[in-house]
């Protein structure tokens, strides 16, 4: 964007409750990628500037507001609600340049963009080809994707444009759409001694060591554990699909997962199991915030994955 920082040298910011706010696009820029990165530290590196000019940036952009935008935290900085603020508006402010200039230089308005989605660890492999087709209809615009067990507050930070999640949503800035249902089984050691079994009660899973995804897959099959009488016995919790893979495969024990998942498994060390009667699933969504202001290829991903789930996954 070098060249539209020497167009546009500076922003001005009006507030009815503290006057004139003066702030330069430079400090705006700044400021993102520190939300962005959650440290100072991670974000010089990506800015490539020292960390002395970055702090003296954020010092001065914090005195024209006479607020603090970052909490400090021993692990980086948090935003503060009023830095929460800045980063919604100053966001769209970006966008909106960068739309502006696509115009001005007549360049197409998806070319060398960016979605970055963040997406449940379970739900990865199942919505691999919508990623790799859209990537292949639209060459231009890059797919950033990462495991994300928390897309919710990854959407309300603005980390992510947009959140796959399995979590129920709890603010009412995001908008959640529905997406698809998944249904658990059971992936056991090719010589575990239910191996022979075509399906088992859910009870069955009460004398078991159990390997299992953190946070969305844990706290629903605790659900339905609680709900049989009993709880599980977890030895391993991971958000990676190939250590819970490897653990089943090595015998540790065994684990529930997405029946999406299973199928795709080609292994002879390893067997499917069917749950019976009340069988655990999860709801997967589609989460955004719903602005004025997103982007023309975020808003297209969004209007063409719910189309292609009905149609493909279902």
């Amino acid at each position: 964007m070098g060249t539209w920082r020497q167009l546009y040298t500076s922003v001005l910011f009006y507030s009815g409750m503290i006057g004139g706010i003066y702030i330069e696009l430079r400090q705006l820029e700044y400021f993102i990628q520190i939300c962005k990165s959650g440290s100072f530290t991670k974000a010089k590196e990506e800015l490539g500037v020292t960390q002395p000019t970055l702090s003296q940036q954020m010092r001065v952009l914090e005195d024209e507001y006479n607020i603090p935008l970052f909490d400090r935290v021993s692990r980086g900085v948090e935003v503060t609600e009023a830095g929460k603020i800045l980063l919604n508006k100053g966001s769209a402010i970006m966008n909106l340049l960068e739309e502006a200039r696509n115009e001005i230089f007549g360049q197409n308005n998806i070319s060398r963009e960016t979605i970055s989605i963040g997406c449940c660890p379970a739900e990865l492999g199942y919505l691999a080809p919508y990623f790799m087709r859209f990537r292949e209809k639209y060459p231009n615009i890059l797919l950033e994707i990462i495991a994300a067990e928390d897309a919710e507050k990854k959407v309300l930070e603005q980390r992510v444009d947009i959140g796959i999640t399995a979590n129920p949503i709890s603010d009412a800035s995001v908008i959640s759409t529905y997406l698809y249902r998944q249904e658990m089984a059971l992936l056991i050691h090719s010589e575990h001694p239910l191996a022979d079994k075509s399906s088992i009660p859910f009870r069955s899973l009460m004398q078991m060591n159990s390997i299992m995804f953190r946070e969305q897959n844990k706290s629903l099959i605790e659900m339905y554990c609680f709900s049989y009488g009993f709880t599980l016995k977890s030895i391993i919790e991971t958000s990676s699909i190939a250590v819970l893979i490897h653990g089943v495969r090595s015998g540790l024990g065994v684990a529930l997962i997405p029946t999406s998942l299973l199928e795709s498994l080609k292994d002879d060390s390893l067997r499917i199991v069917k749950l019976e009667g009340n069988v655990p699933c999860w709801d997967i969504s589609l989460v955004y915030f719903n602005s004025v202001t997103m982007r023309s290829t975020v808003r297209k991903f969004i209007q063409e994955m719910n189309p292609y789930v009905q149609t493909v996954l279902q």
